[in-house]
């Protein structure tokens, strides 16, 4: 069975507007040359110039284009989700994050976000957490 050529409108839009280099009519940048120049005017070592030129700069579009997406989605995700509470749970006995239950899991959220705002240090914090677990009998003292 032959294998179908899969195409959606987005794939047809990028591949009109990244067309490879050595697209066989020059086309894809006679958008970029200055006015009175033409295409016919220009020598093979030019043309070989203008492909390495356009080549250097779309990488380094696309790297900068990866790295602002990076970018905003974190700005996304730290909203969605919150500070990792893990470094707060105390080390002996081990407590897994995962583990607790949901109910355990917010009420640490929630003194880790007021902790914040009342200016509590991570170790005060972390002496809280713990009496907390034990006081819920997560863990034993």
């Amino acid at each position: 069975m032959a294998k179908e050529e899969y195409e959606t409108p987005l794939i047809d839009v990028y591949n009109r507007t990244h067309m490879d280099a050595l697209h066989e009519d020059g086309a894809w940048y006679h958008r970029f040359l200055p006015d009175g120049v033409f295409l016919e005017d220009l020598g093979q070592i030019v043309e070989e110039e203008l492909i390495k030129a356009y080549n250097e700069v779309e990488r380094e579009a696309d790297k900068f284009f990866d790295n602002r997406v990076k970018e905003r989605f974190e700005e996304i995700f730290a909203q969605a989700n919150p500070k990792d509470l893990r470094g707060l749970l105390p080390k002996k006995p081990p407590v897994a994050w995962a583990e607790l239950p949901v109910e355990i899991q917010r009420e640490i959220q929630i003194m880790h976000d007021s902790s914040q705002t009342e200016g509590i240090t991570e170790r005060t914090l972390k002496k809280r957490v713990r009496q907390y677990l034990i006081d819920q009998f997560i863990i034993d003292e």
